[in-house]
């Protein structure tokens, strides 16, 4: 739970308006910091990060939530991911409605998946390689902007 509370906290950054950085990329349904020795590339309504190294990536998915809950959101990927990754967990859900779990792909890398948003919009978090990405995925998620909210 600790793990969890950690990420939704700094998952809330991502939500919130924070001061541009220099350097920030626009990729439309957001803005973030693309660290050196890391590559974004955006796919319609998700933008992935990856380390150089492989070692570590993110995407963030903004997509309208076209009435939906985020428990039904997050009832949709998970059964969606069982179909690909092994060790798909139960979702656990905040105080403030976000959900979190964990699936493993056949290589035996774990990723941790957030979904958070409001009553238009959900955003999906999906983080591979969590510490092996320390500062550069902290960097991504801080200066994120306008990814739930919209612009």
């Amino acid at each position: 739970m600790k793990r969890i509370a950690v990420l939704a906290a700094v998952l809330a950054l991502v939500l919130s308006a924070v001061a541009f950085a220099e350097g920030e990329q626009d990729f439309g349904i957001f803005k973030a910091y693309v660290p050196e020795g890391w590559t974004a590339t955006k796919d319609g309504s998700t933008v992935a990060f990856v380390k150089d190294d492989n070692t570590s990536s993110m995407s963030i998915t903004v997509d309208e939530a076209d009435g939906a809950s985020r428990k039904e959101i997050t009832d949709a990927f998970v059964t969606e991911f069982k179909k690909t990754f092994k060790d798909v967990t139960a979702p656990q859900v905040d105080e403030d409605g976000d959900y979190m779990f964990e699936m493993t792909n056949e290589a035996g890398v774990k990723s941790t998946v957030l979904v958070t948003g409001n009553d238009k919009q959900y955003c999906l978090v999906v983080i591979t390689g969590l510490e092996a990405g320390g500062e550069g995925l902290a960097q991504i998620l801080a200066t994120a902007q306008h990814s739930v909210t919209g612009k």
